[in-house]
C-alpha cells in the first residue's frame, strides 16, 4: 500500500513504517508491504502531486493532497474512487471520528451522492483562545476582563505599569502575526470576521471585510498602535508565521495574544522555551470578551479539513479503507506519533512526558503519517486534561460566530480566484495602513468605494448563488447521510 506523505520527518524505511506494516498484517491476517511516497517541499509539492496523478505506475494507492483544484478533473478522469461502499463495510472507526457536518463539505452530490475524499486533518471546532499572562494580572492586582472595555484597560496595563518589573517600559499589551486571526477579540466583540462572508437577516452573504463594524474596530485598533499597546511587528509581513510569533512570546515582553489553544500545554515547544526564559510566568485562558452589543465569540474552525486523503484507481478500495481505518484507531494512531508507552513517552499525572528527544523521535520516523486521519480527542496524548477541557469548551464560544459565517463548500469558486487577489492586497494596505497610523479612518471608504470595481460585485455574486445551492445541497446530504452512513456507525 503506497501513501503519499507530507508531513512529519519524511524518515525512509523507519521504525513507525515497520509497527505500522506489523499491526496491519495481524488485524488484515496477511503481510502488509507500507510503501510511503515522500513528496518535496511545499513549494513544490503542487508539481509533485501532479505529476504522480499524471502517471499511473507512480501514482500512489493514497494520495495525500492540499486544497487542489485538480480534483473535479481527478474525478471526471476516473483517477479516484468513491470510498463509500469501502467506507460502510470497513471504516468504522473513520465513519465514528468525523461528524456529519465535516462529512457534507466531502461529500459530492453527483449521481445521487458519493465520497471521493477523506479530510486528513480537521482543526477543532475551537483551536483559537485568547491568552494573558496570568502572573502579569496577579501582581498588577487585575482580574480577568470579561468586555472588549475591561480586556483593553488590561492591555494598557500591561504596557504602561511595568508588568515584568525591571523598571523599563518594554513590554507590549497585545502581539501576535501578521493575520486578522491575530485580531479576532476586537473584530469578535462587534460580529464580524474580516476574512469570511458572514450571513445577513435578508438571506444574503457579504465579504465580511466590507461591513461598517470593520470601520469601528479599525479605529479601535489605530489608537492602540498610537498608545504602543499594540506590538509594532504585528503590522509586517514578515511576522506572518508561527516562529515569529513564537519567539516574541518566547521573549516574555508580551501581556495578551490570541492563539492556539495547544500553548497551553507544557510539551508545545514555544512554552517549553517560555518558561525556560521565564520561570514565574503563566499563560491562562479567558473565555471571549463582549462587545457593545453583548456579543462575543472563539474564531469558529469550518471542521472542513485543510488536506485530504483520495483513493486512487491503482488499487482496491477496500484495501485503502482497512489501512486507513486502521490508522484511525486511537491506539495505532498513538503508536505512530508518539511510540510506545514506557519505553518514548510515558504519562504521569496525567501529562504527556517524552522518554526521547525530538532528534531520536525522527529517526524513529514518529510523525511520519502525520494529517492521515489526524485525531484530535483523546489519542492526542499531548494534550493535557486540562485542554482538553478548554477544547470542549470552545464549542460552544465558537458557537455564536459560527451562526454568523457562511463557509463554503464548493472548490470551483472562479469570480474569487480571478479577484481576491488584488482586493486583498487593496484591503492589507487599507486596514493596516489605518491600524498603524499611515492612513486615515476615511480610507476605509475609500476602499469599499472601490471593491466593486476589483471584482467584488462579481464575488459577492458567486458567493450568494454558491449559498443557496449548498443550502439545497444540504437537504439532499442529509437524507443521503441518514440512509448510507447512519446505519454504519457505532
Amino acid at each position: 500500500m503506497s501513501l503519499g506523505i507530507m508531513g512529519g520527518p519524511k524518515t525512509p524505511n523507519s521504525w513507525a513504517e515497520k509497527q505500522l506494516e506489523q499491526v496491519l498484517a495481524a488485524k488484515l491476517n496477511r503481510p502488509v508491504d507500507v510503501v510511503p511516497v515522500f513528496y518535496p517541499d511545499w513549494s513544490q509539492m503542487n508539481t509533485k502531486i501532479n505529476l504522480l496523478m499524471s502517471d499511473a505506475s507512480q501514482r500512489p494507492n493514497i494520495l495525500w493532497t492540499g486544497d487542489t483544484k485538480e480534483y473535479p478533473k481527478w474525478i471526471q478522469a476516473g483517477l479516484v474512487q468513491d470510498i463509500t461502499p469501502s467506507l460502510q463495510k470497513y471504516g468504522k472507526e473513520i465513519l465514528n471520528y468525523y461528524s456529519k457536518n465535516t462529512m457534507f463539505y466531502h461529500w459530492s452530490p453527483q449521481d445521487g451522492g458519493k465520497i471521493y475524499r477523506l479530510p486528513g486533518d480537521v482543526p477543532e471546532a475551537g483551536s483559537m483562545t485568547t491568552l494573558l499572562r496570568k502572573d502579569w494580572l496577579d501582581k498588577l492586582g487585575l482580574k480577568p476582563p470579561k468586555t472588549l472595555d475591561e480586556y483593553i484597560e488590561v492591555l494598557r496595563a500591561f504596557t504602561n505599569k511595568d508588568p515584568d518589573g525591571n523598571g523599563k517600559k518594554d513590554t507590549y499589551g497585545f502581539t501576535g502575526d501578521n493575520y486578522y486571526r491575530s485580531l479576532i477579540p476586537f473584530f469578535y466583540a462587534y460580529g464580524v470576521d474580516p476574512d469570511n462572508f458572514m450571513k445577513m437577516p435578508d438571506g444574503s452573504v457579504k465579504f465580511g471585510s466590507t461591513l461598517p463594524q470593520v470601520k469601528t474596530v479599525l479605529q479601535i485598533l489605530q489608537g492602540l498602535y498610537k498608545e504602543g499597546v499594540i506590538d509594532p511587528r504585528m503590522s509586517t509581513t514578515a511576522n506572518s508565521d508561527n516562529t515569529k510569533v513564537d519567539e516574541i512570546v518566547v521573549s516574555g515582553k508580551v501581556g495578551s495574544l490570541y492563539r492556539f489553544v495547544s500553548y497551553l500545554n507544557p510539551t508545545y515547544p514555544a512554552t517549553l522555551s517560555f518558561k525556560a526564559n521565564n520561570p514565574d510566568g503563566e499563560w491562562m485562558a479567558i473565555d471571549p470578551v463582549t462587545g457593545p452589543d453583548g456579543f462575543g465569540a472563539d474564531q469558529p474552525d469550518p471542521q472542513i479539513g485543510w488536506c485530504y486523503l483520495l483513493v486512487t484507481n491503482t488499487g482496491k478500495a477496500d484495501d485503502a479503507i482497512q489501512v486507513l481505518n486502521e490508522m484511525a484507531t486511537p491506539e495505532t494512531f498513538a503508536l505512530l506519533n508518539y511510540g510506545k508507552e514506557g519505553e518514548h513517552y510515558k504519562i504521569e499525572n496525567g501529562e504527556f512526558k517524552a522518554l526521547i528527544n525530538p532528534e531520536q523521535a525522527n529517526k524513529l520516523g514518529l510523525e511520519n503519517f502525520d494529517w492521515y486521519v489526524k485525531r484530535k480527542d483523546q489519542a492526542n496524548l499531548k494534550n493535557t486534561p486540562e485542554v482538553m477541557k478548554l477544547y470542549e469548551h470552545n464549542i460552544s464560544t465558537t458557537k455564536p460566530m459560527r451562526d454568523k459565517i457562511y463557509f463554503s463548500k464548493s472548490i470551483d469558486r472562479p469570480a474569487w480566484d480571478q479577484y481576491i487577489t488584488d482586493i486583498k492586497k487593496v484591503r492589507e494596505e487599507t486596514f493596516w495602513g489605518i491600524i498603524t497610523g499611515n492612513k486615515p479612518l476615511s480610507a476605509f471608504d475609500d476602499f469599499i468605494a472601490k471593491y466593486d470595481k476589483l471584482g467584488g460585485k462579481a464575488i459577492d455574486e458567486e458567493a450568494n448563488k454558491m449559498y443557496r445551492l449548498e443550502e439545497n445541497e444540504r437537504k439532499q446530504y442529509d437524507a443521503w447521510y441518514e440512509q448510507q452512513i447512519v446505519p454504519y456507525l457505532k
